[in-house]
């Protein structure tokens, strides 16, 4: 055999070996997408869960076993200073005592994101990055944390109020009135509580799946101004205090600011020019104002609108005219008095007030095409207690007749506006820690619940939507509910309709009810009825020790509910031939019996003081 012949040879051999590894390739490719294209790709964990191999739902339940068994054992912290030291356990979520609408969760792990992210190893990029993305897989596993959202707001709280007592927080230098007279005080060390460490350590580990106890550790306290170095400033308070008082003013009327008002408002800060400098405490300034503010303001009032439907046709109808009104402008007019005091010695001060004018409307309604009825979605709240079925009422009240505009997004918070007393609202109590508190909002979700079914009766496109934590009564079916809370979770929409879209509220015995009028742009809507599953018992009964009843005294707050997985399918068709189809999923967590019980103070070992030992 010649030499060219060998080397033929060796060409054929290396070519027909280049072809057996590219078909072994495509055969393992072809095998490997076979196999898992509709599984996450093996290899992949979530922290030391491994769902690799799992289809969505499977996975998705793994997860879910193991969070749920997190989220039910609560968070425990301890902490220990020279004052003593202290354990407590918080529950992971906040309960309403009569509302389940304030029920909220304190901490929540992102499955939907899991899954998200594992789905996608190995399935982006052209087609030579997946394959080599299919090899790394097999040869170095794909770990990843579980995202979690933890409400660090209500969490904060919640640990500042009972650890509290562990804590000897510093005092800068400051001024005090004694006899109607400024005084300086010196400045005192102290040391508190490192909560950011403490709530930086809990997520790192929710993350990683790991629910051990959280130690909070001290740190020494230092005050940052001393009176020494606060002189000057203290000086510079005495000569604005004797200039006092000062007259606050709108146009006719006045305002006298005292100097003894005057004299709560100075605090001191680190400055640039002199090391220590005066300045007004704003918060106290804002709060002043406030009591003007309901003096002086003249609330607004927008244009409503309702359908006159005794007429022979459904026509617009304005109930309640529009006003104008004038309110104070708090931050400004803070501004301005801080301004005044400190670098000017003028004795009257203009307060700066905003006026407001309505949203002004053609002069013809019928021009707005608001001339048959869209769609309804209504709720039941039957059940409700007293202060319940109020709110309920007020928060029906300001909706009714709100007209929103085409391609307008609509967002429920900022249509109801603030939830507080002035607004009509009455309170309800929340277990945080192991103190019942007031807040408001009850019977909100009620609200949430049935604008939501009428948004997707409409068929319009909804931007945020929120589910319970766990199924509510007064919301069934399940997956058809809505949860809002200032300011998130809020419902919102768009009205892709090409009309106005005008709103009418209504309640009939225990049905709330809020209808659509406007112009049919022909779309048709249908809803199937929500499918349930994945149905799971709750866990054996709770007990929340609280110090606000009496020591043993129980009263039972909430029932027992099974969690479950639903969705439920709506599907839009358009004139045009196009149809939009949507899946809602909502995933209920199994909540068991929870019971409040009294404390026992006497002989309480949860704190141990050094006057005790």
């Amino acid at each position: 055999m010649s030499f060219k012949q060998k080397k033929r040879k060796i060409y054929y051999r290396i070519f027909f070996l280049f072809l057996l590894i590219l078909t072994i390739i495509i055969v393992y490719c072809l095998a490997f997408q076979k196999i898992y294209s509709h599984t996450i790709y093996p290899n992949v964990y979530c922290q030391n869960l491994n769902i690799g191999g799992l289809r969505e739902e499977e996975a998705k339940t793994l997860l879910r076993i193991t969070t749920e068994k997190i989220e039910r054992g609560g968070l425990s912290f301890r902490a220990q200073t020279d004052l003593g030291e202290l354990e407590f356990m918080i529950s992971s979520s906040l309960i309403g005592v009569s509302d389940p609408d304030l029920s909220r969760q304190i901490i929540r792990f992102e499955i939907q994101e899991v899954l998200n992210k594992a789905l996608l190893i190995g399935r982006t990029g052209d087609i030579w990055q997946r394959f080599f993305q299919k090899f790394i897989v097999l040869i170095k596993p794909q770990i990843f944390n579980c995202p979690v959202y933890i409400n660090y707001k209500e969490l904060r709280e919640i640990l500042k109020e009972k650890f509290k007592k562990l804590e000897r927080p510093y005092q800068n230098a400051k001024i005090t009135l004694e006899n109607d007279k400024l005084k300086l005080n010196s400045e005192t060390n102290g040391f508190v509580l490192d909560y950011n460490q403490a709530l930086e350590d809990l997520t790192k580990n929710l993350e990683n799946f790991d629910n051990s106890e959280i130690v909070i550790n001290s740190l020494v306290s230092r005050a940052d101004i001393s009176a020494e170095n606060s002189y000057l400033a203290f000086t510079r308070a005495q000569k604005i205090f004797n200039r006092a008082p000062y007259i606050l003013k709108h146009k006719d009327k006045r305002w006298e600011c005292s100097p003894r008002q005057i004299g709560e408002w100075f605090i001191f800060q680190e400055g640039v020019q002199y090391g220590v400098d005066l300045f007004l405490d704003q918060k106290k300034i804002k709060l002043y104002l406030e009591e003007i503010a309901q003096e002086l303001d003249i609330t607004p009032i927008e244009t409503r609108l309702e359908i006159d439907k005794d007429g022979p046709k459904k026509k617009v109808i304005e109930f309640q005219a529009g006003e104008s009104g004038m309110i104070l402008n708090i931050e400004e007019s803070k501004n301005v008095i801080i301004h005044n005091l400190l670098f000017k010695e003028d004795k009257e001060i203009a307060l700066k007030v905003d006026n407001i004018n309505p949203i002004p409307l053609p002069d013809n309604l019928d021009n707005l095409g608001i001339q048959e009825f869209i769609a309804q979605g209504s709720s039941n709240f039957n059940g409700s207690p007293k202060n319940r079925r109020h709110n309920i009422s007020v928060g029906s009240e300001i909706l009714h007749g709100i007209l929103i505009a085409p391609d307008q997004e609509f967002s429920l918070i900022q249509a109801l506006g603030e939830i507080s007393a002035e607004a009509g609202f009455l309170p309800e109590l929340v277990i945080k820690g192991d103190r019942t508190v007031p807040e408001y909002g009850g019977g909100l979700c009620q609200i949430g619940t049935t604008m939501f079914r009428l948004a997707f009766n409409t068929g319009l496109p909804i931007t945020e939507r929120v589910s319970h934590s766990y199924r509510v009564f007064y919301y069934e079916p399940a997956g058809t509910d809505a949860t809002i809370y200032s300011p998130h979770p809020d419902f919102r929409f768009i009205n892709d309709t090409g009309y106005h879209l005008l709103l009418q509220s209504k309640i009939e015995d225990n049905d709330l009810i809020f209808e659509f009028y406007g112009t049919s742009d022909g779309r048709q809507v249908f809803n199937n009825k929500p499918e349930i599953f994945n149905i799971t018992q709750p866990g054996p009964v709770r007990f929340i020790e609280t110090i606000e009843l009496e020591p043993g005294e129980k009263r039972k707050i909430e029932s027992a509910h099974a969690g479950a997985d639903t969705k439920f399918e709506n599907i839009i068709t358009f004139p045009n031939g196009i149809v939009r189809k949507e899946i809602w999923k909502s995933h209920y967590r199994a909540w068991p019996e929870v019971w409040m019980v009294g404390k026992a103070l006497e002989g309480d070992k949860e704190i141990k003081t050094e006057q005790e030992n």
